[in-house]
């Protein structure tokens, strides 16, 4: 992470702010209105989804739902065709999971929402350090969500024109994804527009809907991390008071604060595991066939669109094992700042009160679908997998 604070400092990334409470409210008001165009809210209760975008995004969406089983069933006997509706179906699964994720238990983002705005209007009370601390904090959100959107925009554009300059050189006319509206065929030119404009207007939603769902999973829990910069922190004004020799009083308070942020950063995050749980179980578990069948697609029958399909699976993993490893990074430093305190100046009672708070983080909630962590080792696992499964198929 400290790696991509020092992108703050062009122009396209910058973000500054003095008031930790102000920046998260500017935050959370660009992923509202972001959400906007697909017609959704994730911050506010009453929100009503009746209106043009969602209705003509979820309208797109069953269209493509349609479109893909109807194509698989008609290429049943073209494997290159089939393999190519299989694969894209996997992310059919995941737009169907955000829908539900962040649209029907929408309650449950807002929950996480009001939460974190309690939180920050609590932290207006700590000190200038601490802050600070959430400041730059906000900057790193600000930085990770931009650059998220910059990314997934580029996937986007580059998956749906490559195919059309592709289909200009080369005798075959190539869609974007592997199916084909019912009722208008591609064999025609008019046809193979018209399919081609709508598969665009598809992955147009599909874009939104990602980066909608993805930016809001990205402050909840870089919100989570800046939290624990915070306990880092408090934990550091501790450990001068007790090299100033403070009075007993003042020590036991600011233990207190520290055993209190602690409990409140560890319901927070069991409040967000337990949303992201269902979440990435069915990211992962459409993702992960999605590649392998898109790698054995591009191994046995140079089905070269396949590669396409597994760097955007790749990435999409990529990201939420980065945010998973980034949380168990700064949790054992926390550990690590909590074991370097002047222990030897702390009263018996503070130092059963410490030894609870450091016996916490030696247990922490971290982000896992089923029993696997989400980190890096997890997505090299992954990859790992996926290309002995395919050696695997191919040796047989």
């Amino acid at each position: 992470m400290e790696y991509l604070r020092v992108l703050k400092k062009y122009r396209f990334f910058h973000y500054s702010a003095t008031d930790p409470l102000e920046a998260s409210m500017d935050i959370t008001a660009g992923i509202e209105t972001f959400n906007k165009s697909m017609g959704a809210s994730f911050f506010k209760r009453k929100h009503s989804f009746i209106n043009f975008f969602f209705i003509f995004g979820i309208s797109s969406l069953v269209l493509y739902l349609v479109s893909v089983i109807k194509s698989a069933y008609d290429s049943r006997h073209d494997t290159t065709k089939l393999i190519y509706c299989i694969a894209t179906f996997g992310f059919c699964c995941q737009a169907i999971m955000k829908i539900y994720s962040f649209i029907i238990t929408r309650q449950r983002v807002v929950d996480l929402y009001e939460n974190n705005l309690c939180y920050y209007q609590n932290m207006m009370h700590q000190s200038d350090t601490v802050k600070r601390v959430l400041c730059d904090n906000a900057s790193l959100i600000y930085i990770v969500i931009k650059g998220t959107v910059l990314i997934y925009l580029i996937l986007v554009i580059t998956t749906m024109t490559i195919p059309g300059f592709s289909s200009i050189f080369l005798a075959d006319r190539i869609l974007p994804f592997g199916f084909v509206v019912p009722f208008i065929g591609a064999d025609t030119l008019a046809g193979y527009l018209w399919n081609y404009i709508m598969q665009v207007i598809m992955a147009t939603y599909y874009w939104i809907i990602t980066v909608g769902s993805d930016i809001t999973t990205i402050y909840n829990l870089l919100t989570a991390y800046g939290q624990l910069d915070v306990l880092m922190t408090i934990l550091d004004e501790l450990d001068e008071l007790l090299e100033r020799d403070e009075c007993p009083e003042k020590i036991r308070d600011k233990i207190i604060e520290i055993v209190h942020q602690h409990q409140h950063h560890r319901s927070y995050l069991q409040q967000l595991v337990h949303f992201l749980n269902p979440y990435h179980f069915v990211t992962l578990g459409s993702t992960v066939p999605t590649m392998v069948i898109s790698v054995l697609g591009l191994v046995l029958l140079d089905w070269y669109p396949g590669a396409a399909i597994v760097f955007l699976g790749s990435v999409q993993i990529f990201y939420i094992c980065f945010l998973g490893t980034s949380l168990e990074i700064k949790t054992d430093a926390l550990t690590l700042k909590v074991g370097a305190i002047h222990w030897n100046k702390l009263s018996i009672r503070d130092m059963k009160y410490m030894n609870l708070v450091l016996a916490m983080t030696q247990k922490p909630k971290m982000l896992a679908v089923a029993t696997l962590p989400l980190n890096i080792t997890a997505f090299l696992k992954v990859l790992i997998m996926d290309k002995m499964f395919t050696v695997s198929i191919y040796d047989s």
